[in-house]
């Protein structure tokens, strides 16, 4: 059965999307257990590493996702709930989580990295940003925390229209934070970080739910304009 599932890999505590032959493309369920996977890990002092398998990290929603999102609001509510409950498990947990990004991601899968605390290329990923040519309108989260990473302009520029960004592009940016040749040299990397400061706590910087009491709060604020890119069915 493929999906999402912990393990305790090479780097350590490991989130795995695991959909190779679709490129880890999350459908509605895989979505759900991303963030419940998230809060199950919860609060700690090591990292957890969300990583791809097959050579890839995360090519983003599952089409039949979306058509699934766009077959009533009912629907598309579920869908976008789900997407930005995952993004601020991820951003909101008491520890550091670190995106492994081998092959390449689109879409959500972008997401996804954005709202990791960490982004480490492994080989020359590429990045995909889709939103703006497929009519997409991001969530209230990620679009903010763009704005973070890479500016105000860059942010801008890389949700309107269809834009790939290559690996050194990305690291220029910002939208990738170091790389390497492959999982064996980040896991030695890794090792001598926690070795230099294994009691460092996570460094978060600005939080998006700074208060917010609740996360459900939190995702009706930011799934808001993601909604309106999904019509309304009368």
């Amino acid at each position: 059965m493929t999906g999402v599932r912990l393990t305790d890999g090479p780097l350590g505590t490991t989130l795995v999307l695991d959909r190779p032959a679709r490129r880890n493309a999350l459908t509605l369920a895989m979505w759900q257990d991303l963030g419940a996977l998230v809060r199950q890990v919860g609060d700690g002092p090591d990292p957890l590493y969300v990583v791809g398998a097959g050579g890839y990290f995360c090519s983003g929603a599952d089409l039949d996702a979306l058509r699934f999102a766009r077959s009533g609001p009912d629907h598309a509510e579920e869908f976008v709930h789900a997407v930005v409950s995952a993004l601020l498990s991820i951003h909101a947990v008491d520890r550091e989580v670190v995106a492994v990004v081998e092959g390449g991601a689109a879409g959500g899968g972008v997401e996804i990295m954005a709202a990791c605390d960490r982004r480490a290329a492994l080989g020359e990923p590429t990045l995909v940003f889709p939103f703006g040519h497929h009519g997409m309108s991001l969530d209230g989260f990620t679009r903010w925390r763009l704005h973070r990473l890479v500016g105000d302009d860059e942010a801008e520029r890389l949700v309107d229209g269809r834009h790939v960004v290559g690996t050194d592009e990305a690291v220029r940016l910002g939208l990738l934070d170091e790389r390497h040749d492959d999982l064996a040299t980040l896991a030695a990397a890794e090792r001598r970080r926690r070795a230099a400061a294994p009691v460092a706590p996570p460094a978060h910087g600005e939080r998006y739910l700074a208060g917010v009491d609740e996360l459900p709060e939190a995702v009706s604020r930011a799934a808001g304009p993601m909604l309106v890119a999904f019509p309304r069915h009368t």
